[in-house]
């Protein structure tokens, strides 16, 4: 998820001591969280922000993450159904992290927020961000990505 974490390493870890082991799911299905960050990036910028959430911004370790993905907003032009208004000074990113437990995401990512900090160089605007509970859900028949990106650490 938001991945800033100013005390983490400057240096990447070795990706082979990630955690990436199958673990259970939670007891209750209804433990699992999700936390949506709205990234709006400096007009321009975008190159920096990418290369920073791939390569800079990690989650060391991913037991407790189910997948994470950081998505470029579609155009309303191209798909007229989309009802979301943003902010056409900046390029929107929203991260979509789905996590087994709230104390999962804590573990591993909440606790480094910080909004006393500055907004790093690239940001147009402070980042938001919010953490939902499913109360209903829908599972499909395909499963998700087996794979990360190959640009990202």
């Amino acid at each position: 998820m938001e991945k800033l974490i100013s005390s983490a390493p400057s240096v990447a870890p070795d990706p082979s001591s990630w955690t990436n082991e199958a673990r259970a799911p939670a007891q209750d299905a209804t433990a699992m969280r999700i936390v949506l960050i709205e990234w709006r990036i400096r007009t321009g910028q975008e190159e920096q922000f990418l290369e920073y959430w791939s390569k800079r911004a990690l989650v060391v370790d991913r037991s407790g993450l189910i997948a994470e993905f950081l998505s470029r907003v579609e155009s309303p032009q191209q798909y007229p159904w989309i009802t979301w208004e943003f902010d056409e000074r900046w390029t929107t990113f929203v991260n979509v992290g789905l996590w087994r437990e709230a104390s999962d995401f804590e573990e591993q990512i909440g606790r480094y927020m910080d909004d006393t900090r500055p907004p790093l160089a690239f940001e147009a605007e402070r980042r938001r961000r919010v953490m939902v509970a499913p109360e209903r859900w829908r599972v499909g028949g395909t499963g998700l990505p087996m794979y990360g990106h190959m640009q990202v650490h």
